[in-house]
């Protein structure tokens, strides 16, 4: 019978028979698998080899091992559902802060602002035919009107240019979900958000429980009364969320939502931040997965350090690869 080598204690003298540019001199053993890597690590030789420092948190975990060697919970980093969430989340804000914000801002602009109209503007008041008093009268009501139109096109142009990004966003964060809830095989070729809930059928709590619930509920509202701009979308987003509709203006179905929807940057950060704090409450709940551990406990993380290591030996001065 071949003997089982898995969880054989390799001693001091056993790791530097190995090359330096071997993981396994570090403590580290992979085999490749078709899901990614494999991967066992000798925590005393790494860290006495590698020089890694590990939070107290990471030490608590790896010393819960019940055998020499520790084995990552995951093979990769996007095995965790929570990291292709947050990474979604984060590549949304990233994108609003570097680019979209300041288009925002660009648009609003180079909106022409209206040039004050005095009586010597009044083609009448110079013909003599009006009196100077008629003329101010005139062009302070030009200047009203125009005041007027000009902040209008500017509402107009910044609002559409939010609501656009609102439905970008909610596009994009529900093509993770379905991503997330496919790879998990919790879903078939339809998507709504009650298949989203039936994920948490059987859990300690439903997830319209969740503290960050009301940020992902939030979205939904808004985007379904953007995107159908009906009197029925309208009356649930006033009834749960009003502080997001404008005082004094009345909505008649049929007319662009965008127009009575009190959009700003805190309201677009607010909902990236409430929806990243929501999908990892989710994914704890759901699928047993801590945030914090999601950023280390993978086989690639350790084999990355480790080939890190290795190129500070066999490449010191970090040149790269074609020289």
């Amino acid at each position: 019978m071949k003997k089982d080598r898995s969880n054989q204690k390799l001693t001091k003298a056993d790791f530097e028979k190995f090359a330096y540019h071997d993981t396994r001199f570090y403590g580290l053993f992979y085999t490749k698998t078709d899901n990614g890597i494999k991967v066992k690590i000798d925590p005393k030789r790494m860290k006495s080899t590698v020089g890694c420092t590990l939070s107290d948190e990471q030490t608590k975990i790896i010393n819960r091992r019940r055998t020499h060697y520790f084995y990552p919970k995951k093979s990769e980093y996007y095995d965790y559902c929570c990291n292709m969430f947050a990474d979604r989340v984060r590549d949304i804000q990233n994108y609003w802060e570097e680019h979209y914000k300041k288009l925002i801002t660009y648009a609003n602009k180079s909106i022409k602002e209206p040039k004050e109209l005095i009586p010597g503007n009044n083609m009448l008041f110079m013909q003599g035919i009006a009196e100077y008093d008629e003329a101010v009268m005139m062009s302070n009501w030009e200047n009203m009107k125009n005041q007027y139109e000009y902040a209008e096109k500017c509402f107009e142009v910044v609002a559409s240019l939010y609501a656009s990004f609102i439905h970008q966003m909610a596009s994009q964060i529900e093509a993770v979900t379905v991503l997330v809830l496919s790879k998990q095989n919790a879903m078939h070729d339809r998507f709504d958000r009650n298949t989203l809930y039936a994920t948490a059928v059987g859990r300690d709590k439903k997830v319209d429980e969740l503290p960050s619930f009301k940020y992902y509920d939030k979205l939904y509202c808004l985007w379904n009364f953007i995107k159908h701009n009906s009197i029925s979308t309208y009356e649930k987003l006033c009834s749960t969320y009003p502080e997001l509709i404008c005082e004094n203006r009345e909505y008649e179905q049929g007319l662009p939502a965008f127009r009575i929807v009190n959009f700003s940057d805190e309201l677009i950060l607010e909902l990236l931040s409430g929806c990243d704090s929501f999908f990892k409450e989710y994914c704890e709940l759901v699928y047993k997965e801590n945030y914090d551990e999601a950023q280390w406990n993978y086989g690639r993380y350790f084999l990355n350090m480790v080939k890190e290591q290795i190129e500070v030996i066999t490449n010191p001065l970090g040149l790269p690869w074609y020289i």
